[in-house]
């Protein structure tokens, strides 16, 4: 008998155990596939993303008014401002695109390259070189090359004469990162035309590429040599292949602990099976042996095992109540990990009931449920790293206002939320839960010192529907950036106005005070008119989407004005943080704070900083003119056209940095050039009066004894 069984027991066992562990590599390299699919997915869409963006860019660029324009000047008349404008377009396209990527822009027509800030003229085999990529039949064209991978886009895009060129290098380095990451970094780019542009060292086989090009699917698995496994997509947007690699190593290592695990478990099952074998044997024949025993003899040592038994069964009991009593200890807690599932959506409807039941809520069938969430708005002067303690506090003074049969276990919800789920006997029960929270919020004030406000869901009964009231909830909280601190909102009045509310209304023209504010530099009417801003977008929007919207229009429009004025290009990468902070922040006087003082500052203290160095290169400019021109007919309205400014900016510049105007500067300077001659030449001074352009001599003479006191022949007869 005993063979029987451990026989059949170990041909189960085994039989088992192989089952088991063939299933079980089957799945682990399933999910490393899977794995593997979304992590070339999610390098595609990265990778993709970024190059349109440079292509929306360039092409949008080559559209504008300014493009056009440069591209009829040529090398010798391109301008400081125009490089500085075309510098500020392809810093632009460097926000936008990919990081680690430098762009240049070619203007084939007029023989010159904007590259790396510089202004540079191309040579006959580089204008010859760019005409060639011109005529290509796509307008996009990929090179690859040791360090980077070049993209080639002509200009404008879809015209038939290509005029200029933008290039931008991808360092190959920023497209390995994608996948550093993964354990084999494996990764190659392919083109339709079965060409690598990129490689981080492996190379596909090219058999296998010609697999893969010559299959339909757009994504799929290849097997190559030594077992290896591929994982492809390609782009529906430039046909690119996108290959990653499985390497069966990768595969053993995790299923190779497993494996000696499973030969262990199986070994000692196997062992327990011929221990339990050999007890039912004996079990088998015991019966026959004790009945034997009990026909012996009755002795003292049969009293001593009932006695041993029940001090065993008593023993268990003691066990088993202080289990019990360990149980109702743990039972808050247990109450509150089953809430904080039911707002995650982690339990199975199934499990919902017997919950319940272990908990001891009663809930009936027509009972209606809400998610009450409350956000600490303002900590009146406490250090914030004390908010947990608050929340703490806050989840204990629900659990005294509320009843407890009004109730579930409140919780801490996430780090800056405390939540509780509510229930009631009726659907309408709206009055009931706002004097609740209206009782909670003045508990706060007064005994807490803290400032919050509360959010509630719509009503629903199935507790299956918790995660999506309290995702209502959280919209209801977002309202503060209409309503203000220390407000009780219900989603249920909140939710009829989403449609009404859906279009964005955007203060145009205060907006554009702003902006000339910044312009200007004024700090106190920069403050002024972006409180003014931030007040009508406010005011104007109803529904917190459409606040999040104007807010991002206003900090583009923002970073519009920076890129225009020159603005540094760091004070430009703040703009991410400012992103997040509309996105994840609900807190209106913090986001104020950080578009002003992360965005705002920066920008306009770089702008003066750049327009201080503009004026005094312009003030150079125009005293170099008048030593060079003084004896033309020279204006400020003929400097100006030389220079390319306005007249009057000009006159305004010139004597903030001279302390003198324009025409007093030049008559002084003509003075000075006439008393030198007087001294050193033989000239007439009918003849000098001319050179310096005098409408006739006697104007000359009188200016001369004005400034010096005496005519121009006493001046000379000094000299002679």
């Amino acid at each position: 008998m005993f063979f029987s069984v451990f026989i059949i027991g170990s041909v189960l066992i085994i039989g088992f155990g192989s089952v088991i562990y063939h299933r079980t590599y089957a799945n682990v390299q399933q999910t490393f596939l899977q794995k593997h699919r979304e992590a070339v997915n999610q390098v595609k869409n990265n990778l993709e993303h970024k190059i349109q963006m440079v292509e929306y860019a360039f092409s949008t660029y080559s559209n504008t008014q300014s493009f056009k324009e440069n591209l009829q000047t040529d090398y010798a008349d391109m301008q400081f401002r125009d490089v500085q404008n075309i510098n500020s377009q392809l810093a632009y396209i460097s926000i936008m695109g990919i990081e680690e990527a430098s762009y240049q822009l070619i203007n084939v027509d007029k023989a010159w390259t904007i590259d790396q800030g510089s202004l540079k003229h191309l040579t006959d085999e580089e204008i010859l070189a760019y005409q060639t990529m011109g005529n290509q039949e796509r307008y996009i064209d990929w090179q690859s090359g040791q360090e980077h991978l070049r993209m080639v886009m002509t200009l404008p895009v879809f015209s038939q004469d290509t005029q200029a060129v933008g290039i931008a290098e991808i360092n190959k380095q920023a497209i390995a990162k994608l996948v550093a990451h993964q354990s084999d970094s494996f990764l190659n780019i392919v083109n339709s035309e079965g060409v690598i542009l990129f490689s981080d060292g492996d190379t596909i086989d090219g058999q296998l590429v010609g697999d893969m090009i010559s299959d339909h699917p757009s994504t799929g698995i290849l097997i190559g040599q030594e077992q290896q496994t591929y994982v492809y997509t390609q782009s529906e947007y430039n046909q690119w292949f996108y290959v990653m690699r499985l390497a069966p190593q990768e595969v053993s290592t995790i299923i190779g602990s497993f494996r000696i695990s499973l030969i262990g478990i199986g070994c000692l099952l196997i062992a327990l099976l011929a221990f339990l074998a050999y007890r039912i044997a004996r079990i088998a024949t015991s019966p026959i042996n004790r009945i034997s025993e009990v026909l012996k003899s009755k002795k003292l040592g049969e009293k001593l095992e009932v006695n041993q038994v029940i001090s065993e069964i008593n023993q268990i009991l003691n066990d088993n109540q202080s289990l019990t009593g360990e149980m109702d200890r743990q039972k808050p807690e247990l109450a509150a990990l089953f809430s904080l599932n039911l707002f995650r959506g982690c339990i199975a409807e199934k499990d919902i009931p017997s919950k319940l039941q272990q908990f001891g809520y009663q809930v009936s069938k027509n009972d209606h449920f809400r998610v009450m969430l409350i956000q600490i708005d303002d900590l009146c002067g406490r250090d914030p790293i004390h908010g947990d303690v608050f929340l703490l506090a806050l989840q204990n003074l629900v659990a005294e206002i509320i009843p407890a049969n009004r109730r579930l276990q409140p919780i801490i919800y996430k780090q800056e939320l405390q939540g509780t789920l509510l229930r009631g006997a009726h659907e309408g029960n709206q009055s009931d839960m706002f004097a609740y929270c209206h009782a909670i919020r003045k508990a706060a004030k007064d005994f807490l010192k803290i400032k919050i406000s509360i959010g509630l869901s719509d009503t629903f009964q199935s507790l299956q529907g918790t995660r999506e009231a309290v995702k209502n909830a959280e919209e209801s909280l977002r309202y503060r950036l209409n309503l203000g601190e220390e407000v009780i909102i219900f989603y249920d009045d909140i939710a009829t106005r989403f449609d009404k509310s859906a279009a964005i209304q955007y203060p145009t023209d205060a907006e554009g005070i702003f902006l000339d504010a910044m312009r200007s530099g004024d700090s106190s009417l920069i403050k002024e008119s972006y409180a003014e801003v931030v007040k009508k977008i406010t005011q104007d929007n109803k529904n917190p989407m459409a606040i999040e919207s104007a807010f991002f229009q206003l900090i583009n429009n923002i970073i519009h004005l920076g890129q225009l004025l020159g603005a540094d290009h760091t004070s430009l990468q703040k703009s991410r943080n400012v992103y997040q902070q509309v996105l994840n922040q609900n807190h209106l006087y913090k986001i104020e704070q950080s578009i002003y003082a992360e965005l705002v500052i920066p920008i306009v203290e770089t702008i003066q900083i750049k327009t201080d160095q503009e004026i005094r290169s312009l003030s150079e400019k125009m005293v170099l003119l008048i030593h060079q021109q003084y004896d033309q007919e020279l204006s400020l309205d003929r400097v100006a056209e030389q220079l390319h400014y306005n007249a009057n900016y000009l006159s305004n510049v010139f004597k903030r940095e001279m302390a003198v105007t324009f025409a007093d500067y030049l008559q002084n300077y003509r003075l000075k050039i006439a008393k030198k001659w007087l001294e050193e030449t033989e000239l007439t001074i009918k003849e000098i009066a001319a050179r310096l352009k005098y409408t006739n001599s006697q104007n000359f003479i009188r200016f001369f004894k004005k400034k010096e006191q005496v005519t121009p022949g006493e001046y000379r007869k000094k000299f002679s």
